[in-house]
């Protein structure tokens, strides 16, 4: 990940109204979206950095678990620790199965911040 501070592309990426690509508001912004990237990547999903991510959409279709909970915490807080240490602290982890449900809460502080962030997430099977 970039730990140059400065102008960032928008994720997901898009077209601003000034006809320009758009660039999140504040750097607390871009480092939720940089923590929303690593969650939502595969890991393999990246040509050039195939141990990026950490494959957060493909566990609804695993049977949920106590086992597929610990291993996912682990999971994040292993790709947070080695893709993002520099740009947030991970304060707290929920990962929570229900049947086809899978609901994620990450509490962070951005660097240079004393404000907690919290970012959830959730996906349902089909």
């Amino acid at each position: 990940m970039n730990d140059v501070p400065g102008r960032h592309l928008a994720f997901p990426f898009h077209i601003g109204n000034d006809g320009r690509s758009a660039a999140p508001a504040s750097e607390v912004e871009h480092v939720r979206d940089e923590l929303l990237q690593l969650l939502l990547t595969a890991p393999g999903e990246r040509p050039f950095v195939t141990e990026f991510g950490a494959g957060v959409r493909k566990l609804v279709f695993e049977p949920g678990s106590e086992v597929l909970e610990g291993v996912t915490r682990a999971r994040i807080t292993q790709a947070v620790s080695r893709w993002l240490a520099q740009r947030l602290t991970l304060e707290a982890l929920v990962v929570e199965f229900a049947g086809e449900r899978i609901d994620i809460e990450v509490r962070y502080r951005p660097a240079g911040s004393a404000d907690s962030r919290v970012l959830r997430f959730q996906r349902q099977g089909q």
